[in-house]
């Protein structure tokens, strides 16, 4: 008998994403234990899927943090917004997602501010770190 969603939803909590999907893909479940899994949890699976796409779809599914439709999502105010994906913290992937759901493809403006953050991080911490280590 295939894992329930609280299973999958524990495992991804223990191993992250990543440890999740590389579990599930390894496990004595057959692909067709797996397929039947995915149809129950309504993932999106094509029908000539490896086993490594089934888990993926699997585990994507469980993670979805979003649970609200997005008709829901359009009814909502920038600050509602904010404030529920701060309190559900969706992954990115599942940002794109909804936003390609959506017929919007984030530009090059978008991706500049991800760098400039990252960048920025990236470059306080080798401060802090090269300061600490002339402490």
């Amino acid at each position: 008998m295939p894992l329930s969603r609280e299973q999958i939803h524990t495992l991804i909590e223990w191993l992250g994403e990543d440890g999740a999907k590389g579990g599930l893909d390894r496990s004595h479940y057959t692909v067709k234990d797996l397929r039947t899994l995915a149809s129950e949890l309504n993932a999106d699976v094509p029908a000539k899927a490896a086993r490594k796409d089934v888990v993926s779809a699997i585990v994507s599914k469980v993670d979805q943090r979003i649970d609200k439709p997005v008709q829901e999502l359009l009814t909502m105010s920038v600050s509602d917004l904010l404030e529920y994906f701060e309190r559900v913290r969706p992954n990115k992937a599942e940002l794109l997602t909804i936003l390609g759901d959506l017929d919007f493809h984030p530009g090059s403006e978008a991706q500049k501010s991800l760098y400039k953050y990252a960048a920025r991080q990236i470059s306080e911490t080798g401060m802090f770190q090269r300061v600490a280590s002339r402490s």
